[in-house]
Parts: structure tokens; C-alpha cells; sequence
């Protein structure tokens, strides 16, 4: 995922229900034995008041909902399972310490930020043997950075692009225009994921460029795409929101009609304000569909809002829930509690959940996990359904 900036009363709006949140924890006595009646201390060093806490708090609201009804069941093994959550505030070196806090208070596997400190919360928890996840972190590179202890339980960038590129052959279309930036990871690795994945597959890659994120006014790129020759078929760009709305609408307003597809950053209602005739036919890659178009994650968000009164800041959320539960089936599955035993169940789990199917690769540590399609009708987000894991995948 993406550095996204978040309005700080949305931020504050954010603080809600459901929060197993401590600055400054305790020893409460958490142990994470084998033997039942104990305490299984999940921990989160999340971002909740920095540019990330629009990914890290719904990841934290899902996790708890899991947990409670975990609990409620038994527990797993026979332990009770506790989130603990502690604000890192996107800072590298206080997401370190946060992490080594969580493992000395005994936390046995740990939910990483999305945000900038996951390596600095890796390398601490792989140094102590404890299991990780890049919590929503997207890029395939992590896990290896990250070390033995790293998983990657959502989809991968890799899986976006070869996704969208199978998609957009599917859909005949035989040439490409690329997009990207290369001030980040996501926009500068996206591009090379969907061109040799377009290419794979018998496309062809007719013009690149590259774009400055926050830029006001995109009409040098919409120029050398229209003056393209041969013309595009079809134009791909990892530019998520509030770029992209802009992008679109001076992209229609030159009379460019090729189809756009884009990524995981566009499922924000913001992107209708582009108006219908700049957003018509856009499609792009999503972890789950708009809720009010899939009735399994509106059964989640209405199942959260039933609990605690109020939905969960955003879809997101499914994805800690389904975490939560995939770390149960990995404890089950080794019969044991112990961070070791955990890291190796990971390697080899396979978990169904409501944002889809789980199925961890055992050499990369990365989950085969298919994405969802979302394409505009007008200026409605409409579902296209989860097309399958792509025939072909690059590497990262």
C-alpha cells in the first residue's frame, strides 16, 4: 500500500469502538504456552495518528472483532487471545521499540504497520523468532527484506499488475500506455509488474511516462499520450487518489478515450468527484469489492456494526479479521502456541476467508491471494468479481 495522508479530524474520528489500544501496557501476566488457560497476546505496532492510520485502524478494528469472537468460542487451544495495540505514530525508530515492547510483555506474533516502520517492527521481531505480517502492506519485496519470521497474508503488487494485464488482454485490447512514478515503491514497481505481465501475455507496451504525485496539473502526460502513435488501446497508471481525479478529467477533456486501469488506491467515494464522463469504464485491482456490492463483506461490516454500534472506518477491516482468524488456523494447526512452531504452520496455510482465499507460498512467505475488480458505471463503483489468481505472476 501507499503513503495516503489523512485529514487529522478523520484521524480523530477513527478512535472508535472496538480498540484494544495501550500506550503504556503492563505485565499482565500473558503467557504463550502450549497449555491452555493462558493468555495469547497478539501485538500491533500501528500507525493510528499518522499518514497510515487510514490502513492500520481498520486493520486493528477487524482484528478485535475476530478476537472477541474467538474468545467467545473457547479460544484457541484453550488460551484467550488479547490485542494489543500501541501507536507507533509512523515513526521508524519508535516502531522498533514499540515491537520489542509487545515481545518482552510476550507477544507471540505480531501484526506489522503499514506504514514506514515495518522493517524497523521486522527486524526486531525476526531477531526474537516472533511471526509478522505486513499487515496491509502490498509490496512483494517486504517479506524477503524483512527476513525468515515475514509474511505477506494480503495480495502483493505483483498479483495487482499481472492481474489487471490478464484483464486487460482478456478484454482484446493489444497495446499499452505506462504511467508511473518512481517516488515510491508502489508507483515505481507497479508499471514494470503490469508490462512484463502485459507482454507475457502478447501485448505490447506503445509509450511511458512518468508522473510527480500531487502534481495540480497532468496535462503534459495527457499530451504525450494523446500524440501517442500508434495510439494505446488501453492506458495503465498505479496514480491513486486525490491524482487521479484530476488525471481523468483532463484525460477526457483532450478527447482521449482509451479505457484506464488502474490499482488498489482508487476505492475512495472522492473518486466519483471526477464526474461520470471522467470516471465511466475506469477499472482497477481492490483487496475486497465496495461492501454494498459484495454480500459477503457487507455481511462483515454489518455483523462489526451490530456489535459495536458503529460500522468500521472502511472495508479494510476485513482484512484484519481474516488475519486473525488465519493466525488461529496456523495455531491449530501446529497444536502449539510457540512463535517457532506458528512461523512454520504459516509457511503452509491455507485459509478461506470472507476477503477470499489465503494460500501461503512456503518458499516466499507470500500469499497466492486473488484481488478484486471494481470498474465504474458512470460515477458508481460497480463489482466486477475476483477474476482467479493470474496465469502468470513476475517476481518482484
Amino acid at each position: 500500500m501507499f503513503r495516503k495522508v489523512l485529514p487529522a479530524l478523520l484521524v480523530l474520528a477513527l478512535f472508535g469502538a472496538a480498540c484494544s489500544t495501550d500506550d503504556d501496557p503492563g505485565d499482565d501476566g500473558s503467557t504463550n504456552g502450549d497449555g491452555g488457560g493462558g493468555t495469547f497476546l497478539i501485538g500491533y505496532g500501528a500507525d493510528l495518528s499518522g499518514d497510515y492510520a487510514f490502513y492500520d485502524v481498520p486493520m486493528q478494528e477487524g482484528a478485535q472483532l475476530a478476537v472477541d469472537e474467538i474468545n467467545e468460542t473457547g479460544g484457541v487451544l484453550g488460551n484467550q487471545l488479547e490485542l494489543r495495540t500501541i501507536d507507533m505514530r509512523n515513526d521508524v525508530a519508535e516502531g522498533a521499540k514499540v515491537v520489542q515492547q509487545l515481545i518482552d510483555d510476550g507477544a507471540g506474533y505480531l501484526i506489522g504497520t503499514t506504514g514506514d516502520g515495518f522493517l524497523s517492527e521486522a527486524a526486531v521481531a525476526c531477531g526474537a523468532g516472533v511471526p509478522i505480517s505486513t499487515g496491509d502492506g502490498t509490496a512483494p519485496t517486504l517479506v524477503g527484506d524483512a527476513g525468515d519470521c515475514a509474511f505477506q497474508l494480503i495480495m502483493s503488487d505483483n498479483i495487482q499488475g499481472a492481474t489487471l494485464a490478464q484483464w486487460a488482454r482478456d478484454e482484446g485490447y493489444e497495446t499499452a500506455y505506462v504511467i508511473g512514478s518512481s517516488e515510491i515503491p508502489y508507483t515505481a514497481n507497479l508499471p514494470t509488474y503490469f508490462t512484463e505481465a502485459f507482454e507475457n501475455a502478447g501485448g505490447s507496451v506503445v509509450g511511458t511516462d512518468q508522473y510527480q504525485i500531487g502534481q495540480a496539473d497532468y496535462s503534459a502526460v495527457v499530451t504525450k499520450v494523446r500524440n501517442a502513435s500508434p495510439a494505446p488501446e488501453v492506458i495503465f497508471t498505479p496514480m491513486f487518489v486525490p491524482d487521479t481525479q484530476v488525471f481523468l478529467r483532463q484525460l477526457r477533456q483532450a478527447q482521449v478515450t482509451a479505457p484506464v486501469v488502474s490499482t488498489d488506491g482508487n476505492l475512495d467515494p472522492s473518486l466519483a468527484e471526477a464526474g461520470e464522463r471522467a470516471v465511466d469504464g475506469f477499472t482497477f485491482t481492490a483487496s475486497v469489492c465496495p461492501p454494498e456490492q459484495d454480500p459477503t463483506i457487507q455481511g462483515f461490516m454489518d455483523t462489526y456494526t451490530e456489535r459495536y454500534g458503529s460500522a468500521p472506518s472502511s472495508a479494510i477491516a476485513a482484512l484484519g479479521y481474516d488475519e486473525v482468524y488465519a493466525l488461529k488456523a496456523a495455531i491449530e494447526a501446529a497444536d502449539s502456541t510457540e512463535p517457532a512452531d506458528i512461523i512454520e504452520a504459516l509457511k503452509t496455510l491455507t485459509y478461506d476467508g470472507v476477503t477470499g482465499t489465503i494460500e501461503m507460498d512456503a518458499e516466499s512467505r507470500r500469499a497466492r491471494k486473488s484481488v478484486a475488480l471494481v470498474q465504474m458505471d458512470g460515477a458508481a463503483f460497480t463489482c466486477l468479481g475476483q477474476p482467479g489468481y493470474p496465469e502468470f505472476v513476475p517476481e518482484p
